[in-house]
């Protein structure tokens, strides 16, 4: 339940009806002090907010909140989720901007800046320059920066293949050259997802073999963590589950590099960040269905000669976008990084 006293924040939604969107509302529900005062839905304004999303089905006390336009948009927000899709932010970005301390966008508009993927990825960000302070921001790694007005959180298979591969070019264990598998769920298309669920229920199939375009967001994330060129084969298959994300990444260590090497790195980059469970080869894998529905990544590391393989699994509505956006938004407040997810951390089991 909320409570009320001076650290409560007031929180707006933007692009709430979709499946981010109601997870973020799902989830804002429960923390202590983000109170949730607008959601937008251009396309369901004056719908009660709780009666439409299905997670409020049983609760006897409903929200009097509706959607409304973003066009409705008024007063102050200590921060913004946006959930939009892409090439809507930029279109409004300083109407928005007027209204909030912080901007923590979900979507991929601003998560990296040349111009030649720009325009093949996200034109409208192209088209449309923003004129604020913004900064991409992975909440395990990078450093807050209070001056930055867009807080861009990174894409779910992004951030997965970031979990496998971090430790690794950290301290630079393998060579430069790696292959990622990434398996995901349904609900990683979005609710506008072109890919109908008679093509996905019992099949497995290649969803993107060669330029999806979270490809070049881990290339600019470790290119501008470690100031070094990542040559990557990033290819993405669907899998028949309504959510979750599965990452294989395949690399060569460099000569004198051994296991133990790799096992101190995962397990020193990892042991103390609260949302990431690390494996080693004596106790299991990860796998989707231990992290669905909540804001843990699981990471495994196997080692055969000088071959590693390195694994990571979330929920890509979650730990890949809704859970990520709060956690960071709790750092940037000052608030312990588990707030309001902790009713989020044990997957169900079998």
């Amino acid at each position: 339940m909320m409570t009320s006293d001076n650290r409560t924040k007031r929180v707006a939604i933007l692009g709430g009806s979709g499946f981010t969107g109601a997870e973020l509302y799902r989830l804002l529900n429960k923390h202590p002090f983000l109170k949730v005062d607008f959601v937008s839905s251009e396309s369901k304004a004056g719908v009660p907010v709780e009666k439409y999303f299905t997670a409020f089905t049983h609760t006897k006390k409903v929200s009097a909140l509706t959607f409304k336009k973003i066009a409705d948009l008024d007063g102050h927000y200590d921060l913004i989720f946006s959930c939009l899709p892409k090439g809507a932010l930029p279109r409004m970005i300083e109407q928005v901007a007027e209204h909030t301390d912080y901007i923590f966008n979900v979507s991929g508009d601003y998560r990296f800046s040349d111009p030649v993927l720009l325009q093949k990825h996200y034109p409208d960000t192209l088209n449309q320059p923003i004129q604020v302070a913004s900064k991409y921001y992975i909440p395990e790694f990078s450093e807050i920066d209070s001056k930055v007005k867009v807080v861009n959180l990174p894409g779910c298979m992004a951030v997965a293949t970031i979990y496998s591969l971090y430790p690794l070019l950290a301290n630079e264990l393998i060579e430069n050259r790696v292959v990622t598998d990434a398996k995901t769920g349904s609900s990683g298309g979005g609710k506008s997802s072109s890919e109908h669920h008679a093509e996905r229920a019992n099949n497995f199939r290649p969803h993107s073999i060669h330029g999806h375009r979270h490809r070049p967001e881990i290339e600019f994330a470790f290119e501008d963590y470690f100031n070094s060129s990542l040559e990557l084969q990033f290819t993405v298959h669907s899998l028949d589950l309504p959510r979750g994300i599965l990452v294989t990444s395949y690399s060569v260590l460099k000569e004198g590099v051994s296991e133990v090497d790799v096992k101190k790195a995962f397990y020193g980059s990892y042991a103390q960040k609260p949302f990431i469970h690390y494996f080693n080869s004596k106790n299991g894998y990860p796998m989707i269905k231990t992290v669905a529905g909540t804001n843990y990544a699981e990471v495994g590391v196997y080692v055969d000669g000088s071959s590693c393989v390195s694994i990571a699994s979330i929920d890509n509505l979650i730990k890949g976008a809704a859970g990520q956006a709060i956690q960071a938004a709790n750092l940037y407040l000052g608030f312990p990084e588990e707030t309001g997810l902790q009713a989020e951390l044990g997957g169900v089991w079998p």
